[in-house]
């Protein structure tokens, strides 16, 4: 009886497709989908240093002082995150993994860095209008290579353009969109301005509409300065005035549309 049964599964082998392929004489065929390894394209890299920060594995090295960007291929999870959160688009993933070996591979690219030349990343410069500014450090926490510095109590702006690596972070994030990348501007003009920020600033407030709000939490989880308390439970949504610095960061985080600066 096991004869037979054993002769039949080999009878239909013989009209059934290898289930294993003769590798690496075949190579396999990945699916677009696959996640498979990390590309660089050194020549939009500004060596930012984001990606290094967002892997959870560590896999990546960037050293701006030595123009060096260094990835450890058998350390790298294939998560996508480095890809995700990059700036500059300047990181892709393909669909091959890298090739088994004796060693680890580690792949170390050589960014060129454009000081001299009058266009480009490298000679843009940093700037903030400090008119429309509420120095709420939303900059300054999202800015990887720490240099900006934002002190809302004494009006302060300033930025480090050594460190600074113009990977534009900032300026995606700040919510009163003031800050610029490009040449840099007269800070005479909109420094004096700045001090009279704070009188306008305290005519308006920000309100919720406590009819349409679902008490979600949202608005103070966005908020830069803690301002906000929600407590879903309680059905309470409570707003610190002097704390608040009117950036309308939760504004646009809120689902329901119910808040408001006025």
């Amino acid at each position: 009886m096991k004869t037979f049964r054993i002769a039949k599964v080999l009878f239909k082998s013989l009209f059934k497709k290898p289930a294993t392929l003769m590798y690496p004489v075949v190579q396999r065929e990945w699916q677009e989908r696959t996640r498979g390894s990390i590309d660089l394209y050194s020549e939009a890299c500004i060596l930012c240093g984001i990606c290094a920060r967002r892997c959870p594995a560590d896999a990546i090295e960037v050293d701006r002082k030595a123009g060096t960007w260094t990835i450890h291929r058998m350390q790298c999870i294939q998560c996508g995150e480095c890809v995700a959160a990059c700036p500059k688009k300047c990181l892709g993933m393909n669909n091959q993994y890298t090739e088994p070996q004796a060693e680890k591979v580690v792949d170390t690219y050589e960014i060129e860095q454009k000081k001299d030349e009058t266009k480009g990343p490298a000679n843009a410069e940093l700037t903030c209008n400090k008119e429309e500014c509420v120095f709420c450090g939303l900059c300054a926490k999202v800015c990887p290579a720490d240099a900006l510095k934002v002190d809302r109590k004494e009006k302060i702006w300033e930025v480090d353009k050594e460190a600074c690596a113009k990977c534009g972070a900032c300026v995606d994030k700040c919510p009163k969109k003031c800050l610029s990348m490009g040449e840099a501007k007269a800070e005479a003009e909109a420094a004096p301005k700045a001090e009279e920020k704070p009188a306008a600033e305290g005519e308006e407030k920000l309100n919720c509409n406590l009819d349409e709000c679902i008490y979600c939490g949202l608005c103070a989880k966005n908020c830069p300065c803690d301002a906000l308390t929600v407590d879903r439970k309680e059905k309470v949504w409570e707003v610190d005035e002097e704390a608040c610095v009117k950036c309308g960061a939760c504004l646009e985080k809120c689902p329901k549309e119910c808040l408001a600066i006025s």
